[in-house]
């Protein structure tokens, strides 16, 4: 966990280097050609272990490739303890593609962008049962690949950072947090 946070500690800083360097997109979110997001949250909820806890972390980076299509990668990471003898832990790694509907929806409000997608998922799970002195000690991890679908919004505070919400079969039914433009 300590060395996931000093990740995103890390690309934010990396990434505020470029931030206000770079002249603003005045054409807002009709086309996304050549930008760069960078998403960086918390979920609300989780799919890990029949969505029993634990605050999941996520970051996503998309580049738009074309005016309305941009595509990236995303992860995901919750771990819940239970008592003093079980720890669960679950990672989410994705694939994934999103199309802008700013332009389609005719949105005049270049600050608001709204996104819905696809991608592939693999999920991976470790469960850990530890009873101190006993011999009833049991480990478990497993993975899958699945469908990821996605539904999105972010709204620019200026025109490099702004907050995103989005919906989906991540690692979270809701994600909320903070979106890096640039």
């Amino acid at each position: 966990m300590k060395s996931l946070s000093l990740a995103l500690v890390v690309c934010f800083l990396f990434a505020q280097n470029h931030l206000f360097a770079q002249s603003s997109n005045s054409a807002g979110f009709t086309d996304v050609n050549g930008v760069n997001f960078l998403n960086a949250g918390i979920g609300l909820g989780t799919y890990g272990l029949y969505g029993t806890g634990g605050l999941p972390v996520t970051a996503s980076f998309e580049h738009g490739f074309s005016k309305n299509i941009s595509a990236g990668i995303g992860f995901g990471f919750v771990q819940r303890k239970y008592y003093h003898d079980w720890k669960y832990t679950y990672l989410m790694f994705q694939v994934r593609g999103s199309y802008h509907f700013s332009e389609l929806l005719d949105l005049d409000n270049p600050k608001l962008d709204v996104y819905g997608g696809t991608g592939l998922i693999y999920r991976h799970y470790k469960l850990k049962y530890d009873e101190r002195g006993t011999t009833y000690d049991y480990k478990s991890s497993g993975g899958s690949v699945t469908i990821d679908l996605h539904a999105g919004g972010r709204y620019m505070f200026n025109d490099h950072i702004g907050g995103y919400a989005e919906v989906g079969y991540g690692i979270s039914p809701l994600q909320l947090g903070v979106s890096f433009k640039f």
